[in-house]
């Protein structure tokens, strides 16, 4: 059997990277119904955003977090097959339902987010005028609900009850337990091993006891609800599109009774209506997600006029979608993905100045290594073997998204001002290395 799903991971954890003969034995049941999965590892990502009042030009600053656990490489051996598993019967599902291109998150469609987006601006401009509905689910992955995630596991793989491989895998997402990556690092031996530029594992689940490492429940049924799985780990994201999957068929049965425009991006829906289709729409997609014991954020309801100049007042913002934004002008890259950019480049340049002025104090040669800002912050094209290729990078990308739309001059714009920069600081940066 193919083993296309097995994916190498080198990060550090309570046991040692798989290989191929351990994969094998993640493909039997008889194993995985009696394996013993370990404690995931958790962190919070943070992430910075900047959003911009079309009203008054000011910006407001915002920290958004994400829990992230991720899992030990035996057990994400034996969920990325399971994984695997579970998307090869959705999309077959998908295709007898009708919502193949409806779900676009997690799947491999062999297209971009650029894609989709252009796919939606297109869709709005051919029909427009039309309102652009945006909304966002809360806490998504933290409160789907493990009852109706079990009938639908059921249900997609013909059964009346689990296997006891399957049960254990699904038992191990919703009742998971993990160690804070913190209280790894504060520890005297583990913070160290986790310094150690090593790939022996973290420690052992005795070692962990034994020094009185907490393992913790998932925070979710800590408090008495039967709900929840962890963000991060091979097998979250094919289960939260298997939890959507009766609502993506009731919501593109809604859309398609008035011809509107229906795309659910893993918490993000999409749809694009007639103006006087919005409210009606709006309120059976409220109705829907509430059945699926899931909540929307009111206030994160984004609602866009999109006229393109005909009958009707240019929109006062623009609409967002996947990292960009499109009005009646064209599309653009969003200003707080672009600003993300902004800041690694300029991080990145702080770093190089600081390690040439390093090296200059300490009496070395104080030239500055400047191939890699090169190859993460400019564009450029290297020979793969015969092949010309170019590197992936934003540049790139932002190229990509701007033939993808058909008409980027404004990415196009934002991109060439973004490698302008670069390509002066790395220029100054070599200046000041030889003088």
């Amino acid at each position: 059997m193919s083993l296309d799903w097995l994916k190498p991971r080198r990060y550090r954890h309570f046991d040692l990277p798989v290989n191929e003969a351990f994969a094998q034995k993640a493909m039997d049941p008889a194993i995985v119904s009696r394996h013993a999965f370990s404690p995931l590892i958790h962190y919070t990502k943070t992430e910075t955003r900047y959003k911009k009042c079309p009203k008054s030009g000011t910006r407001t600053i915002t920290q958004k977090e994400r829990p992230i656990k991720y899992a030990a490489h035996r057990d994400a051996c034996i969920f990325s097959y399971y994984a695997h598993q579970i998307n090869q019967a959705l999309d077959t599902r998908y295709k007898v339902m009708g919502i193949s291109d409806n779900v676009i998150a997690y799947r491999a469609l062999g297209r971009g987010n650029y894609n989709f987006a252009a796919e939606a601006m297109d869709y709005a401009q051919a029909e427009a005028p039309v309102v652009i509905l945006a909304f966002d689910i809360t806490s998504f992955f933290d409160t789907l609900d493990h009852g109706l995630l079990k009938q639908r596991l059921k249900s997609l793989l013909g059964v009346h009850e689990l296997s006891d491989d399957w049960y254990k895998v699904f038992r191990s997402v919703t009742r998971f337990h993990y160690v804070d990556l913190k209280e790894l690092k504060a520890h005297p031996v583990f913070g160290q091993r986790l310094k150690d530029k090593s790939r022996d594992r973290i420690a052992s689940m005795e070692e962990l006891k034994a020094e009185g490492i907490a393992f913790h429940a998932n925070p979710e049924m800590a408090k008495g609800h039967r709900r929840g799985i962890p963000q991060g780990t091979p097998i979250s994201a094919a289960i939260s599109n298997l939890y959507m999957m009766e609502f993506d068929a009731a919501a593109k049965a809604c859309c398609d009774k008035v011809g509107a425009f229906y795309r659910r991006y893993s918490d993000d829906i999409l749809v694009i209506c007639k103006p006087n289709d919005a409210l009606a729409i709006e309120a059976e997609i409220l109705r829907l997600i509430a059945t699926e014991k899931l909540q929307i954020a009111p206030h994160k309801t984004e609602k866009t006029l999109f006229d393109k100049g005909r009958s009707l007042p240019r929109t006062s913002k623009a609409a967002q979608y996947l990292g960009f934004t499109f009005d009646e002008s064209g599309p653009a890259i969003r200003e707080s993905s672009l600003a993300r950019q902004w800041r690694k480049m300029r991080r990145a340049m702080r770093r190089a100045r600081k390690s040439v002025q390093w090296r200059i104090a300490a009496g070395l040669p104080g030239k500055a290594h400047t191939k890699k800002l090169y190859r993460r912050f400019a564009y450029l094209k290297v020979y793969d073997g015969d092949t010309l290729r170019t590197l992936r990078n934003f540049s790139s990308y932002g190229r990509r998204s701007a033939d993808a739309f058909g008409q980027g001059e404004k990415i196009n714009r934002q991109v060439k001002r973004f490698e302008q920069v670069a390509l002066r600081e790395i220029k100054k940066l070599k200046a000041s290395s030889c003088s």
